[in-house]
């Protein structure tokens, strides 16, 4: 029989009896080990009745982590920013800051859903390459800030397949409205709406399947969001045009099917790019901000310290045409 990854949701081959004990089915180790992660962390239950979508698959990462700029606190705590690909709801952001902050050694970890970026901070027994690794084995994609991200596959081709059905859906569309005026014989109706039917059995049961694991997974957490009237709508029109494509009662409206799922997909390609973009920006603003001050003593001598390192109530002089490093009054 088959069934799905426990993490990942890949079909797998699996026996009709289950040996006694395995409550979960993984289609390899990464996932085995990316579910004993979340689950040693105490934040499998939790993680699982929130999330929306399953998490990609662990693979394997090419970042050179011993490069990455680390900033180091007076008291030995280090701290750095990396980005995250592959975070698919809020779901993922949560169970990605539990299993760091359960990670000997990290103090603090905060992940922004918006732009994908993570701040963590940690002590002693422990690298930059090992957290890395951590999220890495939870399956999404640890870089470097500024590494080019990889773009996403699956939604890349599930958007073309969705296009190429949704552009041929309306040509046939169009010869059967007009062929209403025209008087089409009968027997090209039914074969023009039988073919649209076979071009909208993929669109529908595959090309939509993140909208449907997405309503499902809403309704299991009791959540309703975005994608349960996407995926209501997609099985209603697509239930409705086989039902008139049978009986030959009706116009199957397959033309609609197609473009939502296009438009809709093509909607969550521009929402990634746009996230990457915000991203960009962030690291951008960022690099304008200096790395050092001149912060006045007791005495009212000027001193270079790092930005950082400074706090509420320190004075410091700016010189003509130099940046702001932290906000506060002139004086």
């Amino acid at each position: 029989m088959i069934a799905r990854c426990s993490h990942c949701g890949t079909a797998v081959e699996v026996a009709d009896e289950p040996p006694a004990g395995e409550e979960a089915v993984f289609c390899c180790a990464g996932c085995r080990l990316a579910a004993e992660i979340i689950r040693d962390a105490g934040a499998a239950e939790t993680y699982h009745r929130r999330r929306t979508e399953y998490a990609p698959r662990p693979v394997a990462s090419a970042s050179a982590w011993e490069g990455v700029a680390v900033e180091t606190a007076p008291d030995g705590t280090r701290s750095a920013r990396i980005q995250v690909d592959g975070l698919r709801c809020a779901a993922c952001v949560w169970v990605t800051e539990r299993v760091l902050e359960a990670t000997p050694g990290v103090r603090r970890a905060e992940v922004s859903y918006a732009s994908g970026r993570a701040t963590v901070e940690w002590g002693e027994g422990v690298s930059l390459a090992e957290i890395a690794g951590r999220v890495e084995a939870l399956g999404y994609r640890p870089r470097v800030l500024g590494e080019a991200s990889a773009p996403d596959r699956d939604l890349l081709l599930r958007l073309g397949v969705a296009t190429f059905a949704a552009m041929n859906l309306m040509l046939l569309s169009a010869a059967l409205y007009a062929g209403w005026f025209g008087g089409m014989a009968p027997r090209f109706v039914a074969l023009f709406e039988w073919t649209s039917l076979v071009l909208a059995t993929p669109v529908a049961l595959w090309a939509a399947i993140p909208f449907h694991r997405g309503a499902l997974r809403g309704l299991r957490a009791g959540v309703l969001q975005m994608d349960v009237p996407i995926a209501l709508a997609v099985a209603v029109l697509y239930a409705h045009g086989v039902v008139a494509t049978v009986t030959g009662a009706g116009d199957p409206y397959f033309d609609s099917l197609g473009m939502l799922v296009a438009l809709l997909l093509g909607g969550r390609l521009l929402e990634a790019r746009g996230r990457e973009r915000a991203s960009g920006a962030a690291r951008a603003l960022a690099a304008t901000l200096p790395a050092t001050a001149r912060r006045l003593n007791d005495r009212g001598h000027p001193e270079t310290v790092a930005a950082s390192a400074l706090v509420a109530g320190d004075r410091v002089a700016v010189g003509a045409g130099q940046e702001i490093p932290a906000d506060g009054v002139k004086t």
